[in-house]
Parts: structure tokens; C-alpha cells; sequence
């Protein structure tokens, strides 16, 4: 309540490939992605939809004491850095990562 910012990092590390190509975790080439922003509670109807996709992928959440005051958020993503390779970090805009089509 004091404080919403906060930061994710996720690395290549987490996944298969860095092993597979020798890279050691902490080398860039071991790509990293760190997204920072700040933490915002949902509204009613944002959070019918968090509820039903937190409570399909983890069922026994659902029944956790109520008086633990839990609530969905969202992340709002203001800044995103990539490091993946030598040479420093690569800025990308939140406009850019979310227009990108997998």
C-alpha cells in the first residue's frame, strides 16, 4: 500500500536453452528480461477473469483462508530492459513488447 512498484526478471537460465548451448546463466547471451513497474489492484470484472484463470491452473487456491485478505492486481508495466547480449541493455516500450505477434 506504501509502495507498488516492483520488478520481474526472467532468464533463458529458467528454461532448457542455456544449458544446451553451454552458455553459463550469468552470460548475456543467456538472455534476461526484467520488467518494471507497479502493482495495481483489478476491478470487479478484471478480476472474475484473474480468478478463473488462477483458479483453472492451481484449483487448491481457492479454498485458502479468506482472512489472509488475498486480492488479484496487474502489473503495469512502465519500463522493459533486455539483456541479451554484450554491450548493455536494450530498452524496449511496454507499446512495443505488447504489439509483438507470436
Amino acid at each position: 500500500q506504501i509502495n507498488s512498484n516492483a520488478s520481474l526478471t526472467v532468464s533463458l537460465a529458467q528454461t532448457p536453452y542455456c544449458k544446451k548451448h553451454r552458455y553459463d546463466p550469468q552470460n548475456p547471451l543467456c538472455a534476461h528480461i526484467i520488467f518494471c513497474g507497479g502493482i495495481v489492484k483489478v476491478n470487479d470484472s478484471e478480476a472474475d477473469i484473474a480468478k478463473k484463470a488462477l483458479f483453472s491452473r492451481h484449483p487448491e487456491m481457492e479454498s485458502w483462508p479468506k482472512d489472509h485478505n488475498w486480492f488479484f492486481a496487474k502489473f503495469n508495466i512502465t519500463n522493459i530492459w533486455v539483456l541479451d547480449y554484450f554491450g548493455g541493455l536494450k530498452i524496449v516500450t511496454p507499446e512495443e513488447y505488447y504489439s509483438v505477434k507470436p
